[in-house]
């Protein structure tokens, strides 16, 4: 479901809000029509997603989207090793990889960090990793990269979307900062709301 709701939201961040269909969002997101129709079931009740009369579904508020997949996302269960920073910096040498959490909302709010220090890090890949690989630590956790993230990410980065629920779903004073910076810049512009609106 996870998967249905960030592609969703990550096409409407990017002004993508309508969906010819049911398959259309599964094709997107690499999931069973059945998969997405659950996942749709929850939008729709909260009034994130409105099936149209003709056909197909239109994103009406990516806010409550983007809450809605913030709210049910699990770090705890997604980690596969939280280890130390300098491990995980010999790792990256050697992997591909997608930055989330602090580090890339400091990508995604301009490079420059005026928020706070940057907390416990979240790294994404594709490599099957176990925590015996690694030594024990808090600094950083890693995660396993879906195949439609390792499609997508291109940037080095996880997606806005992700990288709002990541730091959403972490405890700690800096990621609630980040999140709330992270939430100004994307639904305190006037210009959003007549764009959701419509």
């Amino acid at each position: 479901m996870e998967i249905v709701w960030r592609t969703l939201a990550d096409a409407a961040l990017d002004d993508q809000r309508d969906w010819a269909s049911i398959g259309a969002i599964a094709d997107a997101a690499a999931v069973a029509p059945s998969t997405t129709h659950q996942a749709l079931g929850r939008l729709l009740d909260i009034g994130a997603v409105r099936a149209n009369s003709r056909r197909g579904y239109t994103v009406v508020s990516p806010e409550k989207l983007l809450e809605a997949f913030a709210a049910h996302r699990n770090l705890r269960a997604d980690t596969m090793v939280s280890t130390t920073l300098p491990a995980t910096q010999n790792l990256l040498d050697e992997v591909d990889y997608a930055l989330s959490g602090s580090r890339a909302a400091v990508h995604y709010l301009g490079g420059r960090n005026t928020v706070a220090d940057l907390g416990r890090r979240i790294v994404y890949t594709a490599q099957a990793l176990a925590q015996a690989d690694l030594p024990m630590g808090d600094e950083v956790i890693i995660l396993s990269e879906d195949p439609v993230a390792a499609r997508t990410w291109r940037s080095g980065y996880a997606s806005l979307a992700q990288t709002y629920a990541d730091l959403w779903a972490s405890p700690g004073w800096q990621a609630a900062e980040f999140t709330g910076a992270l939430k100004v810049k994307l639904f305190a512009d006037a210009d959003w709301e007549q764009r959701t609106s419509a």
